[in-house]
């Protein structure tokens, strides 16, 4: 009975086996893709068509024995360092022999210094701030038949000149004013007299300075004017009218 038993089971099993070898299902695994693909050659690449032309220059190795360029033209020879040549501003020789001499250095400075201490003194008059204002003295009436002026310059002889000019006409021309006093008569006319004084040269050492006395017949004073630094063709006016 045991061995009856036995072989059941075995028969059983053995059965059961080849039922699930009979029915399991095939599996086969796919391999990976290992190739890889080829470029296409330059040949297959069509070139394009739709590029517009482009006209570069052509690009010229450097020769450093023919001295050219890129663009094959020759350069221009820089000699500007070169002594001797007229571009070049520096030179060996000088120019002056006394250029270099210590003094010069400071020549400038010394006269600005030297010009500005004597305008300061009074013993220079300053050209930088000339008046250029014409001058009015007035109107007068005399019975007088002259009239006398003596003039002088009151500060630097340097050779300040004035003319005088009566009713538009010169008179005196070139009066040089000194440190002394001129003197000169103006005859007048019945009626208008139209007098000027206008600088001729301011002399040397800055604008024309003056002194005038203006005198009647019998000495007695109409006017006394001064100007200081006037320039070139200022006038000084002054109206007289004989009864």
């Amino acid at each position: 009975m045991k061995r009856f038993l036995f072989f059941i089971i075995i028969i059983g099993l053995s059965s059961k086996a080849f039922g699930q070898i009979e029915f399991k299902p095939k599996f086969k695994a796919i391999k990976p893709q290992t190739t890889i693909a080829k470029p296409k050659k330059e040949k297959d690449i069509p070139p394009p068509t739709n590029f517009a032309k482009l006209d570069l220059p052509k690009i010229v190795a450097p020769n450093v024995l023919k001295e050219t360029n890129i663009f094959g033209t020759k350069p221009k020879p820089d000699n500007s360092f070169e002594i001797g040549t007229p571009e070049n501003h520096f030179s060996m020789t000088p120019k002056n022999k006394f250029e270099h001499k210590l003094g010069d250095v400071y020549q400038d400075k010394m006269t600005k210094d030297l010009s500005k201490t004597m305008i300061r003194e009074g013993l220079k008059e300053d050209k930088s701030l000339l008046d250029r204002v014409d001058r009015y003295l007035g109107e007068y009436r005399t019975k007088s038949e002259y009239f006398t002026v003596k003039y002088r310059d009151y500060i630097v002889i340097d050779g300040d000149l004035i003319n005088v000019y009566l009713n538009g006409k010169l008179l005196r021309s070139g009066l040089y004013l000194n440190s002394e006093f001129g003197e000169f008569r103006i005859p007048l006319n019945l009626g208008l007299n139209d007098i000027e004084f206008v600088v001729a040269s301011m002399g040397t050492s800055g604008g024309n300075t003056a002194e005038l006395h203006v005198l009647d017949d019998v000495n007695r004073a109409i006017d006394i004017a001064y100007w200081n630094n006037l320039a070139l063709g200022v006038k000084i006016k002054m109206i007289v009218i004989r009864e």
